[in-house]
């Protein structure tokens, strides 16, 4: 048999599951928090001792890192690090890679079944067009799929670290405030888990407020809830965000072919999501309003499509991407 590992390692959890002879196998799927392991290779040897496996022959790894993709890297948003020679070494693997974890994502989304996929605005898709992919979660990732005919091809891209700009003077206010801290605003500040924190004490900071929250599904939840009004222009100003970075991605890309929402935060949003500004805003682009339009919108609620990408990325067809060391 062979048996291939796949892991998804974000900055806050890493999900492992195996791919036996080609198919997932969903009794093998398990999620490690990533703050329990300074490296990747501890955080495998937990999760094949937990499904009690002793022998893997390949492995792929998709990985959020701001660095060119090589042997040695860290975590964006995490002190985990890993070594592609190293993982192969100390598992005895055949073939160890690692891809960027939203480019993974990207090639994923395209095994997902139709099930997983929540339509958030129908569109009319060209079936042939490019696709543009985002996902809050502890970051913000993005990448694109383009057609090559028998195959999609994904963009390598560091698209969550554009910079941000206000559009009132609300938001600039914020904005100066993430400014002095950081130097550079980027979209990452915004539309991730770190910066529904940083955003909530930005606008309590503004406010002369008392940060009463510090997690951000704590502020999500509260601005469903409606418990907390800063929580909601929170929330608020993320959906309006998402819509304008998403409509920005979308139009760069030209993605006739449609846009997909991915990461751990807009699923647990529910209906909040769907009947927030978030379309108001993407469609909101002036002369090619109707153009971004007539893009499919599709909200990515289950499934692992990181996983299914990062096994995918293992065909020769996508060896131009990410790093690979072989035994």
């Amino acid at each position: 048999m062979n048996t291939v590992l796949t892991g998804d390692i974000g900055g806050t959890n890493a999900r492992f599951v195996l791919f036996e002879n080609g198919n997932y196998a969903a009794d093998t799927f398990r999620v490690i928090p990533v703050i329990n392991h300074n490296n990747l290779g501890d955080a495998v040897e937990e999760y094949l001792q937990l499904i009690n496996c002793t022998s893997v022959q390949q492995a792929s790894f998709s990985f959020a890192s701001t660095h060119e993709y090589q042997d040695n890297m860290e975590l964006t948003n995490s002190d985990l690090s890993l070594s592609v020679s190293g993982l192969l070494n100390r598992f005895s693997l055949q073939r160890c890679r690692v891809v960027n974890d939203f480019t993974a994502a990207a090639v994923g989304i395209m095994s997902l079944p139709a099930e997983c996929l929540s339509v958030i605005s129908p569109g009319s898709p060209d079936p042939q067009g490019p696709r543009a992919v985002l996902g809050p979660g502890t970051g913000l990732g993005v990448s694109g799929l383009v057609n090559a005919g028998k195959y999609w091809l994904p963009l390598q891209s560091q698209g969550g670290h554009v910079s941000m700009a206000a559009q009132t003077q609300r938001e600039l206010a914020i904005y100066k405030i993430l400014e002095k801290k950081y130097t550079h605003v980027s979209a990452e500040r915004y539309l991730s888990g770190i910066g529904t924190v940083e955003l909530y004490q930005a606008i309590c900071q503004l406010d002369g407020l008392s940060a009463t929250f510090e997690k951000a599904e704590q502020i999500s939840g509260a601005a469903i809830a409606g418990r907390c009004a800063v929580c909601g222009e929170v929330m608020q100003l993320f959906c309006k965000w998402l819509g304008v970075v998403a409509s920005n991605l979308a139009v760069t890309l030209g993605a006739t072919g449609g846009i997909y929402i991915a990461g751990g935060i807009v699923p647990r949003l529910g209906e909040y999501f769907k009947e927030s500004d978030f379309l108001y805003w993407l469609h909101n682009k002036g002369r090619f309003s109707e153009f971004v339009k007539e893009m499919p919108v599709r909200l990515v609620m289950e499934g692992e499509p990181a996983l299914y990408g990062s096994f995918t990325c293992l065909d020769e067809h996508y060896d131009q991407f990410g790093f690979t060391v072989t035994g």
